[in-house]
């Protein structure tokens, strides 16, 4: 079964890849209307929600995504605002360096594949002029293994599978501490490094590779820490397959957010596509297809 679902999750990325390679390579026209409203005309009614009643200008939003899971949660607010004039385009891109230099250069016009310590450290780091509007969800990093079933079996020698950017590696090393296997050091900060780990309490040996590859890595490393959203993609079950799970948030860092370019976070059509996103119909989504795990951000 095992290879199965790697054979399964080698097609999707290679599908993923033909739909980066082409998504971006013709720009849509993405209309703005005034400010009062982004789908009426002067004098037309307009009902709650941003809904209108009469003939409105549609406008095409391009919206990049890191997996095929986040479809199922879009497809029904694309279903919903194409009603208002809002017609949404899902763009797949096939790993978490791609979508937020394509909203910086204009190749889509909204992202929504990242939580907030990811988000900062991009602008951060290579200075991209994109805002946050909205929250969205939080879903959970956890610890998956094929050869032990409980993190109290790990030995000394034993290989661990991390996500190599900053945010998401901070974050494995974190659920890593709060598992009892190192100690870091009280000012690693929010996005800590192997290098800030002050206490192996299990001598653990990290590989650090892009966070799309390491569930192919499962069979290769003792275990594995794999963001929830390939695991899902990849057909874990992330509630029954773990060996061991992020419990807590502290603050909003690992809540995940629909970005725009900067120039654009007032615009009254991404503020509504924020407002169709964050309802109760979107949770129900949540409870229904992932069973709960996905957790409103908004609230």
């Amino acid at each position: 079964m095992k290879k199965n679902i790697l054979r399964t999750c080698a097609l999707t990325a290679a599908l993923i890849l033909g739909l980066t390679a082409c998504g971006g390579s013709e720009k849509a026209e993405t209309k703005k209307a005034d400010a009062e409203s982004p789908v009426s005309t002067e004098g037309e009614e307009t009902a709650a929600g941003g809904e209108t009643t009469a003939s409105r200008e549609e406008v095409t939003v391009r919206i990049g995504l890191t997996g095929a899971i986040y479809e199922e949660i879009w497809n029904p607010i694309a279903e919903e605002l194409k009603d208002e004039g809002i017609n949404i385009e899902l763009v797949q891109f096939s790993d978490f360096s791609l979508p937020n230099a394509a909203l910086a250069s204009g190749d889509i016009e909204m992202n929504a594949f990242q939580h907030h310590a990811y988000f900062e450290n991009e602008v951060e780091t290579k200075g991209y002029d994109i805002s946050a509007i909205g929250d969205t969800f939080v879903i959970a990093m956890n610890l998956y293994s094929d050869k032990i079933s409980d993190v109290s079996e790990l030995k000394d020698g034993d290989t661990i599978a991390i996500p190599g950017d900053a945010s998401n590696g901070g974050r494995a090393l974190k659920l890593l501490e709060s598992a009892g296997i190192i100690k870091l050091k009280d000012d690693a900060g929010a996005n800590p490094e192997v290098s800030d780990i002050e206490t192996y309490n299990v001598q653990v040996e990290f590989i650090e590779a892009d966070a799309s590859n390491i569930y192919s890595m499962l069979p290769d490393v003792t275990a594995a820490v794999i963001n929830g959203n390939y695991a899902l993609d990849c057909g874990i079950d992330p509630q029954e397959d773990g060996i061991f799970f992020e419990k807590e948030y502290d603050d909003d860092s690992y809540f995940c957010l629909i970005a725009v370019r900067s120039e654009d976070k007032d615009d009254p059509v991404y503020q509504r596509i924020v407002e169709a996103f964050q309802s109760e119909s979107t949770k129900q989504v949540f409870q229904d297809v992932f069973k709960g795990f996905f957790v409103p951000a908004w609230e």
